[in-house]
């Protein structure tokens, strides 16, 4: 390879090459977290289905199948993304692991570290130590 020079490949300053697929993924997902009113193609409100434990004519508890509407306190449909009406729409369990499994996308992975931390210094005695630590080193003792 000539040192400085560029002797193959694309030419500097050449863009990269359209690709639709890549663009319709991009604007879907960024439809799919805009926040927008929560209607059906008619017009009301979307609704979630939730099972509710009730007391059946035995006494005996029984599910069943209750839809709620997607609405703020005044009535009018809650204004959300598609991705946040999804989870809502998701049991708690489900709901965790979804959460869980996005969470790993955005932290990185802690990786074991092996550290050795042996140190060889020979055999020291106490006063040796302490010397060295003080920064002293061979002092006489008749002053």
């Amino acid at each position: 390879m000539a040192r400085g020079y560029k002797t193959g490949g694309r030419q500097k300053g050449t863009p990269n090459k359209d690709n639709p697929t890549k663009g319709i993924l991009i604007n879907h997902s960024s439809d799919y977290f805009t926040p927008r009113e929560q209607v059906d193609i008619d017009g009301k409100p979307r609704t979630i289905q939730r099972i509710k434990w009730v007391n059946g004519v035995d006494g005996m508890p029984r599910r069943s199948v209750v839809d709620i509407d997607v609405v703020d306190a005044d009535g009018k449909p809650l204004v959300m993304s598609d991705f946040e009406f999804d989870m809502m729409y998701l049991s708690a369990a489900d709901r965790v692991s979804a959460e869980l499994k996005i969470l790993e996308f955005h932290t990185p992975r802690m990786k074991s570290q092996d550290i050795n931390m042996e140190v060889n210094m020979g055999p020291r005695t106490i006063e040796d130590t302490l010397k060295a630590l003080c920064g002293g080193g061979e002092e006489d003792e008749d002053e």
